[in-house]
């Protein structure tokens, strides 16, 4: 049976589907072509040929693989939330948070609306859209929808108050900053805390009574892995890094000034590296994972074909 058993692994591996549907894709597949074995069997053929010749039967591993996933019932979905998807959702969400707070601190066009209304209505809004669409995509039932939303939302509402208190009393200590001011800006501001309560109330309403009736409901295209997730965010982090490096932000001017033991005052970069001082070089370690997570897209759409991630 071990051929039967490659055969399957090369249909359904690295599609993207999700852990219940391969189980019982698996047990499907194998059950057809052990009938289809059997057939052969009886009309003679040896053990090795009748496995052989099922598997031509069955059909080419690409095409069918892309169309079984294409056809899934679920849809590609949980019936609800697992620890990775949990971990997942509250990566995505943290990645949009910091990649809309690094636009609104540093882009000149909304830098003048960091500290409003508007920045941190807008950022409760992109935060809790991503919850809403990650859960939407990836569950099947109703119930379980409604309950990992606010699951997600709480729970990224709980770190973020926590990452952001001790990244203030780090950040207070080394600066000399007044730590009081910068908590009650960016940590108790009502109006994210309203804004986000409000909105995680919109979403699990929409999820409950219109997401259910709708014609189109989204589908989860392909089931990445944790790994892959997680150094796709921490690419984006260290880019953000990157740009900031060496004069956007103070901490990181006074980690580097602390290694290169004296000031800075020379700073040449590209997309790839930066030279300080022309003798301290720092490489754009971001854009290489990513570059790397690219390059494993390209041999994975020619090994599997782009349907695979469709």
């Amino acid at each position: 049976m071990n051929a039967f058993n490659s055969y399957i692994k090369e249909l359904l591996d690295e599609r993207g589907i999700n852990e219940n549907d391969k189980k019982d894709l698996e047990f499907e597949i194998k059950d057809h072509l052990m009938l289809l074995k059997n057939e052969y069997l009886d009309r003679g053929l040896s053990e090795k040929d009748a496995i052989k010749s099922s598997i031509e039967d069955f059909g080419k591993s690409n095409f069918i693989g892309n169309d079984i996933k294409k056809n899934l019932p679920s849809h590609n979905k949980y019936p609800d939330f697992t620890f990775k998807e949990k971990i997942q959702c509250l990566s995505e969400m943290f990645l949009v948070y910091f990649i809309f707070t690094f636009i609104f601190s540093y882009a000149p066009f909304f830098i003048k609306i960091s500290d409003s209304i508007f920045f941190y209505l807008d950022m409760a809004i992109v935060i809790t859209l991503t919850s809403f669409i990650f859960v939407n995509k990836k569950v099947n039932n109703n119930k379980n929808k409604v309950k990992n939303i606010i699951i997600c939302n709480i729970q990224f509402f709980i770190i973020e108050k926590i990452f952001m208190s001790l990244f203030i009393i780090i950040t207070s200590s080394i600066t000399g900053s007044s730590q009081f001011s910068l908590t009650k800006i960016y940590v108790f501001n009502w109006i994210y805390i309203l804004a986000f309560i409000l909105l995680t109330l919109c979403s699990v309403i929409i999820t409950k009574y219109v997401m259910n009736k709708v014609p189109y409901t989204l589908k989860n295209n392909y089931n990445n892995t944790v790994t892959s997730t997680m150094l796709f965010i921490i690419s984006i982090l260290f880019i953000i890094m990157y740009v900031l490096i060496p004069n956007r932000y103070y901490v990181l001017r006074k980690i580097i000034i602390g290694i290169i033991g004296s000031d800075i005052t020379d700073v040449s970069r590209n997309a790839f590296f930066m030279v300080i001082n022309n003798s301290f070089v720092i490489p754009n370690v971001g854009l290489i994972i990513l570059l790397i997570l690219f390059i494993k897209l390209v041999l994975h759409i020619k090994k599997k074909g782009i349907k695979s991630i469709l």
